[in-house]
C-alpha cells in the first residue's frame, strides 16, 4: 500500500471516529434534552402547586388577620379590663379598658415595656393576681383587692385570672380580667349607712314625740313657777333653770327630728359666689357669732361663675353646721377660712379619692370650710359622719350625720381631712351646672 492510500485509511479512520464522536455527543444532547424536558415539567408542576400553597397561605394569612382583627375589636370594645402577662411578669398586652381604669396613657405600654406590679400597686390582697397565677399555677375567680392607680387614687378591683399555654401545653404567661367596682363598694357602704340612718331616724322620731308631750307640761309648769316665785329668789332660778333645761332638750328633740327627715331638695340654679357671699354677710349677727366678720376668711373670687343647683335653704343648714363646728373647734381664737373653686372630675378623684360618682359630671365645684382648730387624730375621721359620734362634751353628734345626708341629697360629696396641730378641713364637691 502506497503513501496515497494509507492517507485514505487513516483519513477514513478520523472520519469513524468523528461520525462516532458525533453520535455520543448527539446522544448525549438528546438525553441532557430529554432531562431538561423532564425538569422543566418538574418545575412547571411544582410551580403550580407552590402557587397554590402561596394562595392558601395568602387566604389563611388573610383570615388570620379577620380573625385577629375581630378578636381585637372585642378586647378593644369590652368594658372590662383585660391585661395579658408573659412568664417574668411584663405585661404584653392591655385594653383600653384596663388603661383607662388604672389611668394609663396609650403610648405607656408596649409588650415587654411595663411589669404587672408598676401597672397595678397592691394596697390590699397582693396575692390576687396574674403573677401570682402563674407561680403557683392556679386560676382566680371573682377576687377583691384594692390598687393605687398611676394617678394615685384608690380602687376596689374585682379580679378572674387563667393561665396562658402554648400548642405544647407549656404555661407562657396569663391573662387577667379586671372590672372596677369601687363605685358598687361605695354604694353598698352608703346604703347600710342609710339603712342604720332610716331605722335610727325612726327611733328618734318615735321617742321624740313621746318625750314632747310629757315636756311641754313640764315646760308649761316651770314657767308658771317663775312667773309665781318672784318673791322668792332661789326658787326662781331654780324655775328658770327647769325651763332652760327643757328648751335644751327641746332643741335636742328638734334635731332629731330633722336627723329623722326625709329631705325634700327642691333645686334652683345659683352663683356659688353670690349664694356663699350672701350666707355669710350676715353670718355673725345670725348665728350669735359677734367677732365672726373677723375670724372668718373668705377665699371666693374664682376665675370664673360657677353655677349649681341647689335647694338654697336646706343646703345653707349644711354649710352653717360646718362653719359653727369651724369656730368652736379651737376657741375663741379660732379662724375658719371659706373658699369656692372648680376643678375636673379626674383632679377631684386623685385629690379625694377614685370613689367619686357625681352624676357624671366632667367638672366638680369644690366648697370649703377649714379651721385652724387642734385638729384630729387620723383614726376618728372614719366616725365623723356617722350618727350620735361627737368630740362636743354636750353634743349629740347628729350635725355632721344631718350635713352628709343634705350634700348626698344634692348628688354631691363631702370629704374629711384633718390631722393633729393642721386643723380640719370639709370639701363639698357638687356636680357643675354647665350652660
Amino acid at each position: 500500500m502506497d503513501g496515497k492510500e494509507n492517507m485514505e485509511v487513516e483519513h477514513l479512520q478520523e472520519i469513524e471516529k468523528f461520525i462516532e464522536s458525533y453520535t455520543s455527543f448527539s446522544k448525549i444532547v438528546n438525553k441532557i434534552q430529554r432531562q431538561y424536558l423532564s425538569l422543566k415539567e418538574t418545575y412547571t408542576r411544582q410551580s403550580r402547586e407552590l402557587q397554590s400553597v402561596n394562595e392558601s397561605l395568602q387566604a389563611l394569612m388573610k383570615e388570620n388577620r379577620t380573625v385577629t382583627e375581630f378578636l381585637n375589636g372585642i378586647l378593644n370594645s369590652l368594658s372590662s379590663g383585660v391585661i395579658a402577662i408573659e412568664k417574668s411578669g411584663m405585661i404584653s398586652h392591655m385594653n383600653p379598658a384596663a388603661r383607662k381604669i388604672l389611668g394609663i396613657e396609650e403610648n405607656c405600654v408596649t409588650s415587654g415595656s411595663m411589669h404587672y406590679d408598676e401597672a397595678l400597686q397592691a394596697v390590699e390582697n397582693q396575692q390576687f393576681s396574674a403573677v401570682e397565677t402563674i407561680a403557683t399555677e392556679s386560676p382566680l375567680e371573682n377576687r377583691e383587692k384594692k390598687i393605687r392607680t398611676c394617678h394615685g387614687a384608690v380602687l376596689t378591683l374585682s379580679i378572674s385570672t387563667s393561665l396562658l399555654r402554648n400548642r405544647n401545653g407549656e404555661i407562657v404567661g396569663a391573662v387577667e380580667l379586671l372590672h372596677d367596682i369601687s363605685k358598687m363598694k361605695k354604694l353598698e357602704e352608703q346604703l347600710a349607712q342609710m339603712k342604720v340612718l332610716a331605722s335610727l331616724g325612726e327611733m328618734a322620731a318615735s321617742i321624740a314625740h313621746q318625750i314632747r308631750n310629757p315636756l311641754a307640761g313640764i315646760g308649761g309648769f316651770a314657767s308658771l313657777l317663775t312667773r309665781d316665785l318672784d318673791a322668792e329668789p332661789s326658787q326662781k332660778k331654780m324655775a328658770q333653770k327647769i325651763v332652760e333645761g327643757v328648751e335644751s332638750i327641746n332643741s335636742t328633740i328638734q334635731t332629731l327630728l330633722d336627723f329623722a327627715r326625709r329631705e325634700k331638695v327642691e333645686k334652683t340654679v345659683v352663683d356659688l359666689k353670690a349664694y356663699m357671699n350672701d350666707l355669710l354677710d350676715g353670718f355673725g349677727m345670725e348665728y350669735g357669732f359677734e367677732d365672726a366678720d373677723k375670724r372668718i376668711k373668705r377665699n371666693l373670687a374664682s376665675g370664673k361663675v360657677i353655677h349649681v343647683e341647689l335647694d338654697s335653704e336646706l343646703f345653707k343648714q349644711a354649710l352653717v353646721n360646718l362653719i359653727k363646728n369651724g369656730l368652736e373647734a379651737g376657741g375663741a381664737d379660732t379662724e375658719v377660712e371659706v373658699g369656692i373653686g372648680e376643678i375636673p372630675i379626674q383632679a377631684a378623684k386623685k385629690q379625694y379619692g377614685g370613689n367619686l360618682d357625681l352624676l357624671g359630671s366632667e367638672t366638680v365645684a369644690r366648697i370649703s370650710v377649714a379651721d385652724n382648730g387642734p385638729g384630729l387624730p387620723e383614726g376618728e375621721l372614719n366616725k365623723l359622719f356617722a350618727p350620735f359620734y361627737s368630740r362636743k362634751e354636750n353634743g349629740i353628734g347628729l350635725g355632721l350625720s344631718i350635713c352628709w345626708k343634705i350634700i348626698q341629697a344634692h348628688g354631691g360629696d363631702i370629704v374629711a381631712s384633718s390631722g393633729i396641730g393642721r386643723g380640719t378641713e370639709f370639701s363639698i364637691l357638687l356636680p357643675v351646672k354647665s350652660g
